[in-house]
């Protein structure tokens, strides 16, 4: 009896640490989420230099050429669809206290919807997308 007494109690304790975990990584600010939701929306709408802001400052300086081509085939890809109507964060998984993957699903005006996971990382307590 005292073995399942003992899980009875700490059964619920893997959600508390992961919420405890998640309000550490939205504490400060922008969260991982926001960043990708911002960065999804703007591409989505066509507005390249916004998108590119929401990217790792390091990826930027390294391959910077190849994005800005890639967000307005994103931003093509999204208009055939009928143009971005939501993007929802659906799960935040850290890594570790400066990384994390987020889940969003975009809505689209043609009614189909695009589910994709996003690296993030945090800079100087503000969130990009990485690789």
């Amino acid at each position: 009896m005292g073995a399942v007494a003992k899980r009875m109690r700490t059964k619920g304790i893997g959600p508390l640490v992961a919420a405890a975990a998640l309000l550490a990584l939205t504490a400060c600010g922008q969260g991982p989420g926001d960043a990708v939701r911002a960065a999804t929306e703007a591409a989505g709408r066509g507005q390249t230099a916004e998108a590119l802001e929401r990217i790792d400052p390091e990826i930027k300086a390294t391959a910077g050429i190849f994005i800005a081509p890639a967000l307005q085939e994103k931003a093509k890809r999204a208009k055939a669809k009928g143009g971005v109507t939501s993007v929802t964060v659906g799960k935040i998984e850290p890594t570790d206290a400066d990384h994390a993957v987020v889940t969003t699903v975009t809505r689209f005006g043609n009614g189909s919807a695009q589910t994709e996971a996003d690296k993030v990382r945090r800079v100087d307590g503000k969130w990009y997308i990485t690789m």
